[in-house]
């Protein structure tokens, strides 16, 4: 009962001030903005009209563009795959999207636990250290993922209702993404204790994200060591782009699940989650153990 309080405080300061309701408003207008502006007329699976904002579709049996008129039709494009077309689009742009605004919704938890009175009334209460941070940890976990799933499964909803075809692959998708903000936010957290700054924090998320993303590259491309000529030099470079690869989570790989998962080409891919789940203890274990040694 404890636990679920402050798990329940925490996610009451994220509402108090205000970063979440900004975080959900926008994910409401997106829906509104898909709900409002597509309109389909879906026959024997088959697309036969589709206009966005009132610019009327065109397509083949493998793709469409807007604004191509009604006269040229739909070429025999099928619901199903107009839908995944649709969600993946959604998710190159929404997804990142997302994981930003939850970033910004909750890169404020652990520096504001830290400000003094804030910090002597959570110790003051009969829980021990490390519990009293793994549930704020918990809460905005549960706070921001509430949003991507908000996102994820209103946008899969109303691509349903506008079309029949439900596609199960893009809210496990959504749930992939959430599971890869919550190795992210064990990152935020560790930043947040070290540093006691929400700007900080954020910085150094950011930073995080697209280190790991840029990582990838000379990770699957063996050969780029052989430009630096000097031994010492390479085994250098070699053993830095390794270590920060396998150190934050891994974010290509994550995107590249979600889009395998939409297009219903491909599974769960554990090697990246379990990788990106270590890494993500390891950082919430780091600050746990930092803040429970802490005197504040």
């Amino acid at each position: 009962m404890r636990v679920a309080a402050i798990v329940a405080d925490a996610c009451r300061e994220l509402l108090y001030r205000k970063t979440l309701w900004v975080y959900f408003g926008i994910v409401t207008l997106v829906l509104l903005f898909f709900a409002l502006a597509l309109r389909t007329d879906v026959a024997d699976g088959l697309i036969a009209s589709l206009s966005v904002m009132g610019l009327e579709g065109e397509g083949s049996a493998g793709s469409f563009r807007l604004g191509g008129g009604a006269e040229g039709g739909m070429g025999g494009l099928t619901a199903a795959r107009f839908v995944r077309g649709v969600q993946l689009g959604a998710a190159f742009f929404l997804y990142p999207l997302g994981i930003l605004l939850s970033v910004f919704a909750t890169a404020s938890l652990v520096p504001r636990m830290l400000e003094r009175g804030t910090i002597d009334l959570l110790l003051s209460k009969p829980v021990t250290r490390p519990t009293l941070f793994a549930s704020r940890y918990l809460g905005g976990l549960l706070a921001a993922g509430a949003g991507l799933i908000y996102l994820v499964s209103g946008l899969g909803a109303i691509l349903g209702l506008k079309t029949g075809v439900w596609n199960g692959g893009f809210l496990l998708s959504g749930l992939v993404m959430a599971l890869y903000f919550g190795c992210l936010l064990c990152f935020m957290a560790l930043v947040g204790v070290l540093f006691r700054s929400t700007t900080i924090t954020t910085m150094i998320t950011a930073l995080v994200f697209f280190v790991s993303l840029l990582a990838r590259w000379p990770h699957e491309n063996r050969d780029w060591p052989l430009l630096i000529t000097s031994r010492v030099w390479r085994f250098a470079a070699q053993g830095l782009v390794e270590g920060l690869y396998h150190l934050f989570p891994r974010t290509y790989e994550f995107g590249q699940m979600a889009a395998s998962l939409i297009m219903d080409e491909g599974a769960i891919a554990w090697g990246p989650i379990l990788g990106s789940l270590f890494s993500g203890a390891a950082a919430l274990a780091a600050a746990v153990l930092y803040f429970a040694r802490k005197d504040f």
